[in-house]
């Protein structure tokens, strides 16, 4: 059972995060406090699930690079927290970062948690240089100016705009989520030598589901508590943003994510890449879940 497996990454995700931070100043208690608060660990499972179809990677360095994920991934929800971009006070099924430590505080928390992101592929005495920087690179454009920061803009941009259509919607979350989790799928394939066809499959699998995960969240956060959630209800009402659910319905938003799925799965299946069974596993799991 795939939450099986998501709770063994869990383990070993944590435990590196939690080495890697330490604990000596608030600086790094605000650090722990959200990143290893609990939490689905989705990206971090894309990671493990990509790299068991690659046999050029060491167990460590996937823990390394599982944990950079999370880490970036961490340190973007401790910004949009903020009171300046999405305001929200509960992350996680606790206090956001800005109401337990201050805004400051958390501003610092989450620029430290990006750079140690970086420093611990750096560190990995596994990868080879040249692992080291394409890793970098990945994640660093799926965070950047032409990533997940630039999706954050246009989804703030974009709030109480009346031009918005599901195209321009599409391309915000392609960017604000879908970069990081086709990252996590391609990070699993660090020195791997796929050829040009499975690369452009995979490719595309990971930008399928990472567009279906943000449809299922804009459907959980309709339809799910704030406890099940472990964040704010109706968050993107509050913020007069319109959601899959605005433009498709929830009927239609659910059809949207199974056949956004259905196609990444599709594209999956039919490469040549072995030992594919726990990615499809996620994808199928990322579809039914409820938080």
């Amino acid at each position: 059972m795939f939450p099986e497996y998501l709770s063994e990454v869990k383990t070993l995700v944590k435990d590196k995060i939690a080495k890697s931070i330490g604990s000596t100043n608030t600086i790094e208690k605000a650090m722990a406090y959200s990143a290893l608060a609990d939490s689905k660990m989705i990206r971090a499972g894309l990671v493990f699930a990509s790299a068991e179809t690659n046999k050029f990677i060491a167990k460590s360095s996937i823990i390394t690079l599982a944990s950079a994920v999370e880490l970036m991934h961490t340190y973007s929800l401790i910004h949009d927290d903020l009171p300046c971009m999405d305001d929200d006070d509960l992350r996680r099924n606790q206090p956001s970062s800005h109401i337990k430590f201050g805004e400051a505080n958390a501003v610092l928390a989450g620029d430290a948690l990006q750079a140690l992101a970086y420093e611990i592929i750096v560190d990995d005495i596994e990868l080879s240089s040249d692992n080291k920087v394409k890793a970098l690179k990945l994640l660093s454009e799926a965070c950047g100016k032409n990533g997940m920061v630039h999706g954050q803009y246009l989804d703030i941009e974009n709030e109480n705009s009346e031009n918005i259509n599901q195209d321009k919607l599409d391309e915000i979350h392609n960017l604000k989520t879908g970069k990081l989790i086709e990252c996590s799928v391609m990070l699993g394939q660090i020195a791997n030598n796929l050829n040009d066809d499975c690369f452009k499959k995979l490719k595309n699998f990971s930008s399928k589901i990472g567009l279906a995960f943000q449809v299922t969240d804009d459907i959980l956060d309709a339809t799910q508590t704030a406890e099940i959630l472990g964040k704010t209800q109706n968050s993107d009402l509050k913020n007069n943003k319109l959601t899959y659910i605005s433009f498709l319905g929830l009927d239609g938003a659910n059809e949207r994510a199974l056949k956004l799925t259905e196609s990444g799965l599709q594209s999956l299946n039919t490469s040549n890449i072995i030992n594919k069974e726990k990615l499809i596993e996620l994808a199928e799991f990322l579809l039914h879940r409820n938080n």
